[in-house]
């Protein structure tokens, strides 16, 4: 039988002063600040009204026995949606991750549930007749009339289209900026140590899947490369004085209208361009004084555009991505904006869209090859 986690979590926060919120689509019974991973044995399912519940049994650190439940949506919506009591065999396996109730530490609200089949389903899915999600038609907007985002997200890009996304501007960079990348090669390359690049370019890269889960007060953003994690937060939450820069950084947004914007601060000293190696078709940035007003050859006609040159970024670093659902909930479009006023003489802007995806996320288990490449 599947074990219990994070029980202990559940009743550390009961013990804690907990904030009241100031909206919540769970009504405030639930902590959506925090998030635990429960699995366990279906014993029950109830679709009713005004919320269903899923009944699982799961044994804890003891060896005892703990029943367990967590809350659905509406048993009439998830009907609609093509919820069925079959989903929920009973003696199957599941697994839960969630928000735990304020007051129970037995009771969770459901984000997300795996079951034994290998279907993955946020809170927002919606089932065909054989049991499958319909991507195409699931829930587009979440209880708190918010888009839903939450899910499975990948590039999916044409035969021959370039990677990444479209738009992105042109690249000038400030003294300090060109004297930054000087000397730069390809062994400096953060992917090359098994290290993230940044949360642009990441993002797209290699059209990996990457993982939302999105709560009333919080959005983490979990990579498919390099499975760098981001947590987003809408609460008015402030950067910690004490904050340690990262590649992630650290973010905050707010809804204007259905579009989420995001500003990200924080970062490490990184890379926006890595550099690639020699010869594979750079174009060199152009310097805020370069002579001649800095312009470039222009590119033999019908030749294919190199790997960006490289750039990096400074601790005044800041990111804002505005997200946008489509109409029918099965792509996300993000436009961003780079400004660092010590390495970039001007904004860096770019678009780019990611799919919703039925295939699962995976753990990049990145293979450092520095070694092997030096040999």
């Amino acid at each position: 039988m599947a074990y219990l986690r994070n029980l202990g979590l559940i009743a550390v926060l009961m013990a804690a002063p907990l904030p009241a919120l100031a909206h919540h689509g769970s009504s405030g019974q639930f902590d959506t600040s925090a998030t635990i991973e429960l699995s366990g044995t279906i014993t029950r399912i109830r679709l009713v009204n005004p919320h269903a519940y899923v009944y699982f049994d799961s044994t804890d650190e003891n060896g005892e026995v703990v029943n367990l439940r967590c809350e659905l949506q509406s048993g009439s919506l998830l009907k609609r949606n093509g919820w069925t009591t079959d989903l929920f065999e009973i003696g199957s396996e599941i697994s839960i991750v969630g928000s735990p109730d304020r007051t129970d530490p037995t009771t969770c609200y459901m984000s997300q549930i795996s079951f034994e089949n290998g279907v993955v389903a946020s809170r927002y899915s919606t089932f065909d007749d054989s049991g499958q999600i319909e991507a195409e038609q699931r829930q587009t907007e979440r209880d708190d009339g918010t888009p839903n985002i939450d899910g499975n997200w990948a590039m999916v890009r044409e035969r021959g289209a370039l990677p990444g996304g479209g738009g992105r501007s042109e690249v000038v960079l400030t003294e300090a900026g060109a004297a930054a990348v000087e000397g730069a090669t390809s062994d400096d390359n953060p992917r090359f140590q098994c290290q993230a690049t940044n949360i642009v370019l990441d993002w797209w890269f290699d059209q990996m899947v990457n993982t939302i889960t999105q709560a009333d007060d919080k959005i983490t953003m979990t990579y498919g490369f390099m499975d760098l994690e981001r947590t987003i937060y809408l609460d008015g939450t402030e950067m910690p004085a004490d904050y340690e820069p990262s590649r992630a950084g650290f973010s905050t947004g707010e809804w204007d209208g259905d579009t989420l914007v995001v500003t990200t601060s924080g970062f490490d000293e990184g890379w926006i361009n890595a550099p690639m190696a020699e010869g594979e078709g750079r174009r060199p940035p152009r310097p805020a004084n370069a002579e001649g007003g800095g312009e470039r050859p222009p590119r033999p006609e019908g030749g294919r555009r190199g790997p960006p040159s490289p750039v990096k970024n400074s601790l005044e670093l800041v990111v804002t991505e505005k997200f946008t659902l489509n109409d029918d909930g099965t792509q996300l479009m993000r436009e961003y904006t780079f400004v660092d006023p010590v390495y970039l003489e001007a904004p860096i802007s770019g678009s780019d869209v990611v799919t919703l995806t039925s295939d699962a996320y995976e753990p990049y288990a990145c293979d450092d090859l520095t070694e092997e490449r030096s040999e």
